[in-house]
């Protein structure tokens, strides 16, 4: 069966029917194509080596390429093939997508390792399903206005409408980086077992407001997209995220700038949004604790710390993190900020004394174990933080007069303070109550942590210089593991809290 059996003929049919043989010979001679794509304006577009089985076609393209992420996100592509010889090129629009392991991706690499295209674990397998198909010359114009033409490689317009939303949403929350808001919901949780613990003390614990708690939650959430945000774009100003060639699943940013997903303005006006509901949440709770949204209540003084921090941690005249300070600042935001505001908002509501001690004392565990989660995370990223002149701690403690890195005063400093905050689950403990040392059930994730940073630490330090590209992707474990540190410590400390309450 021809390849063209489908296609509709657009132009002139006698000629478009006399091109099926020269497109057929282009796509068998030619060795490469090349794949472009766009989002968000910005184009990207790559030569590849190809196969086809009919008229679809398979390529290889490194999975940090642009054009990769583009068109995971965006399908619709465009190809062109160029012949000097016959002076004629192929222009192709179509569909990518990405072929999962299965049958279909096994015989595509079968297709091209009879071209002589080598497979790799960093490369990703992408199908191109033409939808159009022309002969063009070398002005770009269609030859003969002629075209081939298959509408049964487009999914149905609903379909089409329905797959575009679903990667919005995936675009979005790649960008405020969606899995680390744990960083924003475990002092919540914190915040609001003070509070309750607080309530049932009083015998008021029936007084629990669900209802400012899920405000509340949905504030600090959106505050930390709105971090996230402005950290992107500030990271993107400075030529920090740009200059990093060991991104990761928990360094370099969420790289929706520098794959060209989403325009640096509209990532900054991202932050703004996310910014602005969450001034709007916090005025809201306020007009509800104290009769008006700019009543002089200790929600609007932490409010306006919170943002500020948030703005500030890499963008505007601060940018605290280039200046050594920002990880007091997220140390500070991400923990006695928003545990004592979400603790107040609760105790206020329900008309109690809000626990200030107790709140203080559980929320500084909380903030040493974010702060530490940003600490790690920042050694994948030290050599283009310095770069850009991005001071933090980890790159002044590893920085070495000829230019390379010694992580080796950095981890014992993310050991110290380690230690340092499960001391502080032990005087919560000691001091407020017993149950708060649930909160040491994180301990062995932190001693694995700990092992597999040493190793890591002197395997770098005697590694030669072609062996640390590979090495930032071997800290992986401790960075994952940290996460989980701060997670576990934060949800078992909440809980401790509730227990004391109820049991």
């Amino acid at each position: 069966m021809s390849p063209f059996a489908t296609a509709m003929i657009g132009g002139d049919a006698t000629l478009a029917k006399a091109d099926e043989d020269v497109i057929c010979a282009l796509l068998d001679a030619a060795p490469t194509l090349v794949l472009a794509g766009a989002m968000d304006g910005t184009p990207a577009a790559a030569p590849l080596r190809f196969a086809r089985e009919g008229l679809d076609l398979f390529m290889f393209v490194h999975r940090t390429a642009r054009t990769a992420a583009q068109l995971t996100l965006n399908p619709q592509a465009q190809a062109v093939i160029w012949d000097e010889a016959r002076g004629v090129g192929l222009e192709i629009a179509g569909r990518c997508t990405l072929l999962r392991p299965g049958p279909a991706r096994d015989e595509a690499r079968a297709r091209l390792a009879a071209r002589g295209v080598a497979d790799g674990a960093e490369l990703a397998c992408l199908r191109l399903r033409p939808t159009r198909l022309g002969l063009v010359d070398a002005t770009g114009a269609a030859r003969h206005w002629a075209w081939h033409e298959f509408p049964g490689n487009q999914p149905a317009p609903p379909m089409q409408a329905l797959q575009a939303l679903g990667r919005w949403m995936r675009l979005w929350l790649q960008a405020v980086r969606a899995p680390f808001f744990t960083a924003a919901i475990v002092p919540v949780l914190v915040g609001a077992a003070v509070a309750f613990r607080a309530l049932a003390q009083t015998g008021l614990g029936a007084r629990f407001s669900w209802a400012v708690f899920l405000w509340a939650l949905l504030g600090a959430v959106l505050a930390a997209a709105g971090t996230n945000l402005v950290n992107d774009y500030g990271d993107h100003e400075s030529g920090c995220d740009d200059a990093n060639q060991a991104v990761t699943p928990f360094s370099g940013g969420s790289r929706a700038i520098q794959m060209g997903l989403l325009a640096p303005w509209k990532v900054l006006s991202g932050a703004v949004l996310c910014f602005g509901a969450t001034i709007a949440i916090g005025l809201h709770i306020n007009a509800m604790l104290a009769g008006s949204a700019f009543a002089p209540t200790p929600l609007l003084a932490t409010g306006v710390i919170g943002v500020a921090l948030g703005v500030s941690y890499t963008a505007g005249p601060l940018r605290l993190s280039y200046a050594g300070l920002g990880e007091l600042a997220v140390a500070l935001g991400f923990g006695p900020v928003i545990v004592l505001g979400t603790a107040y908002v609760l105790a206020a509501k329900a008309g109690v004394p809000c626990a200030w001690g107790d709140g203080l004392l559980a929320s500084l565990p909380v903030a040493l174990f974010i702060m530490l989660v940003l600490w790690i995370n920042q050694f994948q990223d030290a050599p283009a933080d310095a770069a850009s002149a991005k001071r933090n701690w980890v790159v002044r403690l590893s920085r070495q007069a000829d230019g390379g890195f010694s992580f080796g005063r950095a981890f014992g400093a993310y050991q110290g303070l380690n230690i340092s905050a499960f001391a502080l689950i032990a005087l919560l403990g000691a001091l407020v109550t017993p149950w708060a040392l649930l909160g040491l059930v994180a301990l062995p994730l932190y001693v694995r942590a700990a092992r597999i940073g040493r190793a890591w630490v002197a395997e770098w330090d005697q590694a030669p210089p072609a062996a640390l590209a590979r090495l930032p992707f071997a800290l992986l474990p401790v960075n994952a593991t940290t996460i989980f540190v701060h997670l576990t410590a934060g949800l078992a400390l909440a809980l401790g809290f509730v227990l004391s309450a109820l049991v």
